[in-house]
């Protein structure tokens, strides 16, 4: 079954969280020392939770995008969006410090593409939802 226009936000905005993950975990790892700052300490302490955040959200990708039943199954939508919210959850101090007082571009930039994803993920969730609701109801299985 096709996809609406909200599930398909839902992927987008999930695929760009995922690549802020990327772009953080290589620069955990030291591969981009982009956003390693003085006085932060070790980051290669995040290295396994990332990556596990990482795959639990591939896992979701996947099946938002070739799972048949998704379209029809509401709580998918809203349980799914729960991993890539709750990534950014510990980051909501570092986001108004990068807006309110920003050291370079790169941060300004970083914190909109994290709280615009975050708002397109809630906010296709709770559509995706509604629609797989109307979706289950109307077709008998």
């Amino acid at each position: 079954m096709e996809r609406t226009g909200a599930m398909k936000a839902f992927l987008i905005a999930y695929l760009v969280v995922l690549a802020i993950l990327a772009q953080i975990l290589l620069s955990a790892l030291g591969v981009l020392p982009l956003l390693q700052k003085q006085g932060q300490g070790n980051p290669s302490g995040f290295v396994l939770p990332l990556a596990i955040f990482g795959v639990l959200m591939l896992v979701i990708i996947f099946a938002a995008a070739r799972w048949y039943r998704a379209p029809r199954t509401p709580w998918f939508w809203v349980v799914g969006a729960i991993p890539g919210l709750l990534f950014f959850l510990p980051d909501i101090p570092i986001i108004i410090q990068a807006v309110t007082a920003p050291e370079s571009v790169v941060d300004v930039v970083l914190a909109i593409a994290v709280t615009g994803s975050c708002v397109v993920l809630l906010v296709s969730a709770v559509i995706s939802f509604q629609q797989a609701r109307r979706l289950a109801g109307s077709v008998a299985f």
